[in-house]
């Protein structure tokens, strides 16, 4: 195995390839519209009881449009399985989007691409863990906390806002603006992930495991050769921390990102349905967890499945159910579209049919209207998450500093053993 290098300071927070927070943004100050109308916020602010699965008082819904499916395909970003390719086509539109329709998705897209970044980072987390050897378990448990917490604390909000709407509050080159700087911090994601999944694979190739987890060789290793295997687990190490931690700024960049836009819920003439829409998802989530991949307890009694003549009748179908405050049948309903319509307006089998459904109860709900918002998910306040991981950065580092001092004392003890036990 070649020699490795002097692993850095684990105390970095930021990195010359990592885009520092402070980077000065364009003023965010909401400019107010001229000459622009827009209907005044009826929400109502009283506390209202409601039984499950009941729907906050709303105003009435538009009347159907025989052309709202091919209002929906005409603004709908294009669908793609792979989440990434899918954000990279989406910042390429969004570069030459002069009216909005194109930013209007960008809460949408990122939210679909961050969950895929979740479940690949812990499932790498778990992976580099499980190949550290005894001496590195209690660092390890720490990463698999630390990989934990930044998956259950950081679900990503959605704002749902009209193209109008951001090209009157002057919004659209701010969101161009940030998103570039969004796409720095996921670049350098990204090449955090290669430099673990590389160490990793090398490792494994270096020293491989046995079922047991001890390393396969014919001979008993070498006091140099265990040496060696230790230091190249601390490597991996340093190299998952610098992977957690930027998976930190990336969400918080996308939050910056969100309080941006979000600015706007101080102007009282817009109309902010962040209430309606956060039931709604809340109601959607129980009931996918209730419905089943292929019927429903709700639609046993049916002959058959649904068949709809077109997508025009399916998506009626859909808004009739969350009209009705049907929200099993109308999860059920988008499940069935994406078999009879794949990657099409209903979205792909890998998206969030939630965040699907949502989608088009808002774009239906504001069909013809401006001056329209709702923030979907709680702001998040990263304080706790952002302490805790910097305590894990201390205490990580003070294991490895631990480490690094066996390492000094074995170099003059050639018949010393490094032991993890006090790691």
């Amino acid at each position: 195995m070649s020699s490795i290098d002097s692993p850095s300071p684990f105390c970095d927070t930021t990195s010359a390839d990592s885009t520092p927070l402070s980077t000065k943004n364009p003023s965010f100050e909401v400019q107010q519209p001229e000459d622009s109308k827009h209907r005044v916020n009826k929400e109502d602010d009283d506390n209202i009881c409601h039984e499950k699965y009941d729907m906050p008082e709303s105003r009435s819904s538009p009347p159907p449009s025989p052309f709202f499916s091919a209002i929906l395909a005409a603004f709908q970003p294009n669908v793609c399985d792979d989440a990434e390719e899918a954000w990279r086509s989406h910042i390429n539109q969004l570069v030459s989007d002069s009216d909005g329709s194109c930013a209007v998705y960008t809460f949408h897209v990122f939210s679909s691409l961050f969950q895929n970044i979740q479940t690949k980072f812990c499932s790498l987390t778990c992976d580099a863990v499980s190949y550290l050897g005894d001496g590195l378990r209690g660092l390890g448990s720490k990463f698999l906390r630390s990989s934990q917490m930044l998956t259950s604390c950081s679900e990503c909000p959605t704002l749902f806002i009209d193209a109008d709407t951001i090209m009157s509050y002057g919004l659209l080159e701010k969101m161009k603006f940030s998103v570039l700087e969004l796409q720095e911090y996921f670049d350098t994601y990204n090449n955090r992930k290669e430099a673990v999944l590389t160490w990793l694979s090398n490792c494994k190739a270096a020293f491989p495991k046995s079922a047991g987890g001890s390393v396969i060789t014919c001979q008993p290793l070498e006091h140099e050769e265990k040496q060696m295997e230790f230091l190249a687990q601390l490597e991996l190490c340093q190299r998952l921390y610098k992977l957690h931690f930027q998976l930190l700024l990336l969400f918080q960049s996308y939050c910056k990102l969100t309080e941006q836009v979000h600015a706007i819920s101080s102007v009282p003439e817009l109309t902010n349905m962040s209430k309606e829409l956060n039931e709604l998802k809340s109601n959607l989530r129980l009931a996918a967890a209730s419905v089943a991949n292929d019927e429903i307890a709700a639609c046993e009694s049916s002959c058959s499945e649904p068949v709809f003549s077109s997508s025009e009748a399916a998506v009626q179908a859909i808004l009739e159910g969350l009209k009705n405050n049907d929200f099993p049948t109308a999860v059920h309903y988008i499940r069935v579209c994406r078999t009879m319509w794949p990657n099409d307006i209903f979205g792909s089998h890998s998206e969030d049919e939630v965040q699907t459904l949502l989608n088009i109860y808002f774009r239906h709900q504001t069909l013809g209207q401006t001056g329209t918002f709702a923030l979907v998910g709680s702001k998040q306040d990263l304080t706790e998450i952002s302490v805790k991981l910097m305590e894990l950065n201390g205490e990580t580092r003070d294991m490895i500093r631990r480490a690094q001092g066996y390492r000094t004392i074995t170099a003059f003890l050639p018949d010393s053993r490094v032991s993890g036990s006090t790691l």
